[in-house]
């Protein structure tokens, strides 16, 4: 392998046919294995984070839920995102390298599932407050035909 056609400080994944994956990373121009407790990986995760962090922060209005609305591959290794801010609607496009875009698409998945959680959560509490109501309505004898 020619580890000369990948840029310094890139992290590639590969997966072996056991189906193991292994991370390798090309730091200034040296191939080195690297697990997600090495310093070099730390590291490299903590300025991806902090990259796609920037890229989630409204410049406008200061919110920090700034969402994508638009993914387009741009090369074969960036994407170009547009990002929009449901507080103030402001929209910016901006180009990211793969690891970036990962990283960005990883948290906007764990927030939809903690939407998806709280909307569970309420709709649970509003059944049990609809049963409790419907309860209280049996019981007391509340309920009319013209009810249904």
């Amino acid at each position: 392998m020619d580890r000369h056609n990948y840029p310094a400080n890139e992290v590639r994944t590969i997966q072996l046919p056991s189906g193991r994956r292994v991370d390798v990373g090309y730091l200034d121009d040296t191939v080195v294995s690297i697990d997600e407790r090495s310093p070099a990986f730390v590291g490299l995760e903590a300025e991806i984070e902090e990259t796609v962090s920037e890229l989630l922060h409204c410049g406008a209005c200061d919110c920090t839920m700034v969402q994508p609305v638009e993914w387009d591959g741009f090369g074969p290794r960036h994407w170009r995102i547009e990002l929009r801010c449901p507080n103030c609607e402001s929209r910016c496009t901006t180009i990211v390298e793969d690891d970036v875009a990962e990283m960005c698409d990883r948290i906007h998945q764990r927030g939809a599932a903690e939407l998806e959680c709280e909307l569970k959560r309420l709709a649970d509490q509003n059944a049990e407050r609809q049963l409790r109501q419907l309860r209280f309505a049996l019981e007391n004898d509340l309920l009319l035909p013209e009810d249904f």
